[in-house]
């Protein structure tokens, strides 16, 4: 500890009539520095106090606002705090006297128990008609404010021989008060306004007598703020109402010559303290530790006003104060030694201005981190952590950005979670991944880098970073192409060009009445061109025998092709493999469900007669099915057939068939290749240009389907209308929802 703190004896507070008391006992010598292998005791004042004065043995601090505001007084001997009454309190800067009220009567309790309390009823004078309120504590003196007219006159008001003595200040007649300051011990300055408001002056005032000892004009349309004097000069900041143009003004005594020092800090609009500190001022803008923006005048910095010399001193301060032997008390933090309560004293070696920790809080000034959720490292199954993976941080403090950034290593696509929003108390900074790209694309399978990263928002201090990799996997789905286990529809031009869209990224672009509607596009990712060659493309799952969603198609000669899907984003599918000839006998061709129980996907092919045809899947993609086997007849009544995998909870793989009057027909998969009895699903499907089986679209674990109107928007789009599955055989699907549009030209699959 400092050897110019004071050691005191044991505080015992009580509430009186009068206020504070404090044991009447001989005042304690002054502390020696303690060796070094003496512990200090840390700071015990809580984290987002104010220190409002410090004396020779203790310091008054308040936490809190309003009525929950706590007032404490803590010894620097040995750090012991108390818990003052309920109430409030005032502090005389540069002593241990602290002011307490009750009615009309003031009690001044020097907190170092060395005199009895100054108790000062001012009832004599401070009445209905004219009300004295209390402004500022300089020394054991009270300066006081009532009413005078339309303004307010000023008075200092202390006990005489056991009587209150009341001094009006010499504030020139008809000039407004607008601000008093009391920089140390026994000083005292006020901001007057001439009537006509063109002339606003500063004032010294000896607190003795009321009068004004000494003057210097400042400009009317400056606002004046954080005063201090020294014995050779006086120092305030200037703002004109604008933290571009701030300033400190350092003006000499005797010959009013002024130093004008700028402290623009463009976006800060915090009020900027000065202290004195002999022929040094130190400045800060107080509350650094927990803004929410950097400033170049959070740090406490000394500057000299006779050289001009400037150099920081505490990286944050809270509130500085002066304490009983010149310096000052502070309670702020620097990167090296963390938080805690520091002296600004002169050093001995050079005599300029130094910082020294007092009590520590424990707290380090620099972000660190707590506890931490990282993002895994090895294989990670987006499926079984439930479509969720979870990260984030526990910080040492709350005023931190954190963002968490992944980038898929094939595509170069990314995402970034983030939480730039401090928020006073909340530590906690969850950056949890819900598996989409910044435009709602579910992000893709396959090797992922990830930056996790916190930033101090006040910009103290260096950032933390983490940084690693994974890979994501999840289930393959039948009805998806590029490997982000989400379902696509597919999209082949008049002019052949085959592109596919995310249907969970359409759907998210129209989210339904009172819902907002997202600021990104829908995402197209283009497969390639020449696919004009096929008059039929069938999306089959996984048929040939890898994980991923194939697609078979035939050629205007009747060969039929299978494209292997490769589940990538940059190149969907393999090149072609011949399947066979002779496919042109069909008239109708789906697939996408395994209807035979056997854990492959099989393809449906009518023929112009109307014969049902099963192909079963061998998941081997140079022959890719089996030779087929008869279905039924009579299925010429139909003019679309799809396949949509089990929606109905039966063994197999179930078909919708529409037939030529709209009604749309729904035949349950018995798991052998064969269907039970058709059940109707309802009519009205006639306006569909294709409905497609597309898998689980919202995540519900159950198949959906998806219609396309081509005659919305005056024939110049599809309309994408999903009918959600309900796994009901009497009623398999929810109402058709609109969810998004595409181009009418070309077709859908």
């Amino acid at each position: 500890m400092n050897r110019t703190l004071a050691t005191t004896v044991a505080l015992v507070l009580a509430v009186t009539a009068g206020g504070l008391t404090a044991p009447a006992l001989a005042a304690s010598p002054r502390a020696t520095a303690p060796s070094a292998a003496e512990a200090v005791p840390p700071l015990t004042v809580p984290a987002g106090s104010e220190l409002l004065s410090a004396g020779g043995t203790g310091m008054l601090t308040r936490t809190g606002a309003g009525s929950a505001v706590v007032h404490r007084w803590t010894r620097h001997a040995d750090g012991v705090t108390t818990t003052l009454p309920a109430g409030s309190y005032w502090g005389s800067p540069g002593t241990d006297v602290v002011a307490s009220r009750s009615g009309a009567v003031y009690t001044l309790t020097d907190m170092s128990g060395a005199v009895e309390p100054v108790v000062i009823d001012t009832s004599a004078f401070n009445t209905a008609a004219t009300p004295y309120s209390l402004e500022r504590v300089v020394g054991r003196t009270l300066l006081m404010k009532a009413p005078a007219g339309e303004i307010y006159a000023y008075h200092l008001v202390s006990l005489e021989a056991g009587r209150a003595v009341d001094r009006k200040v010499a504030v020139p007649a008809g000039h407004r008060v607008y601000y008093t300051y009391a920089s140390g011990p026994g000083t005292l300055a006020l901001l007057h306004v001439s009537p006509d408001s063109t002339a606003r002056t500063l004032s010294v005032v000896d607190p003795a007598t009321g009068a004004l000892t000494e003057s210097h004009a400042t400009a009317p349309s400056l606002q004046v703020g954080s005063v201090v004097l020294t014995p050779t000069h006086v120092s305030w900041v200037e703002d004109p109402y604008s933290s571009v143009h701030r300033r400190m003004v350092v003006a000499d005594r005797q010959s009013d010559e002024r130093l004008s020092v700028p402290l623009a800090s463009p976006g800060d609009t915090t009020a900027t303290v000065i202290r004195a500190l002999g022929d040094w001022t130190a400045y800060t803008n107080p509350g650094g530790g927990t803004a929410d923006f950097p400033s170049v005048l959070h740090p406490l910095t000394a500057r000299s006003a006779k050289t001009g010399e400037s150099f920081p001193l505490l990286d944050h301060a809270g509130s500085p104060v002066p304490d009983a032997d010149g310096g000052l008390l502070v309670l702020g933090g620097t990167l090296d030694r963390g938080e805690g309560l520091y002296r600004i004293a002169p050093d001995a070696a050079t005599g300029k201005p130094a910082a020294t920790l007092v009590r520590t809080s424990g707290q380090p000034t620099a972000l660190t981190v707590v506890k931490e959720t990282l993002p895994p490292t090895g294989t990670f199954d987006f499926d079984r952590a439930g479509g969720r993976m979870p990260a984030g941080w526990t910080l040492s403090r709350f005023n931190a950005k954190v963002s968490l950034t992944l980038k898929h290593t094939a595509s170069g696509r990314t995402v970034q979670i983030t939480d730039t929003t401090p928020t006073p108390d909340v530590t906690d900074f969850p950056l949890t991944w819900n598996g989409l790209y910044d435009d709602g694309l579910p992000a893709y399978n396959g090797a992922y880098t990830w930056t996790m990263r916190a930033e101090p928002a006040n910009g103290i201090g260096p950032a933390v970073e983490r940084t690693g990799g994974f890979t994501l996997t999840r289930a393959p789905r039948p009805h998806d192409f590029d490997g982000n286990g989400s379902p696509d529809v597919l999209h082949l031009s008049d002019s052949g060009h085959l592109s596919s869209y995310d249907l969970r990224q359409v759907w998210s672009l129209h989210p339904g009445d009172g819902q907002s509607i997202p600021s990104y596009d829908m995402y197209t990712l283009p497969i390639g061109g020449g696919w004009q060659a096929y008059d039929r493309i069938v999306p089959t799952g996984n048929t040939g025998g890898t994980r991923d969603a194939d697609l078979v198609a035939r050629d205007r000669s009747g060969v039929l092709w299978l494209y292997q899907g490769k589940g990538t984003p940059k190149a969907p599918f393999a090149p072609r493999t011949r399947v066979g000839g002779g496919w042109q006998v069909y008239d109708k061709l789906t697939g996408g469900s395994d209807l035979t129980g056997d854990g492959r996907n099989d393809l449906l092919a009518t023929d112009r007669s109307g014969v049902l045809w099963l192909y079963p899947g061998t998941g081997n993609a140079t022959a890719p099915f089996k030779p087929r086997v008869k279905a039924g007849t009579g299925w010429g009544i139909y003019n679309q057939l799809t396949a949509v995998g089990n929606i109905a909870g039966g063994a197999g793989g179930d078909l919708l068939a529409r037939d030529r009057d709209g009604v749309l027909w729904l035949y349950l998969g018995k798991g052998d290749g064969t269907f039970t009895a058709r059940t109707c699903v309802g009519g009205g499907w006639q306006h569909f240009e294709e409905i497609v089986g597309v898998g689980d679209v919202d995540g519900d674990g159950l198949g959906d389907i998806v219609g396309t109107d081509k005659y919305a928007d005056y024939g110049t789009k599809f309309a994408l209308r999903l009918y959600r599955g309900r796994a009901q055989r009497t009623e398999p699907f929810a109402p058709g929802r609109h969810i998004g549009s595409l181009s009418a030209d070309g077709r859908l699959y």
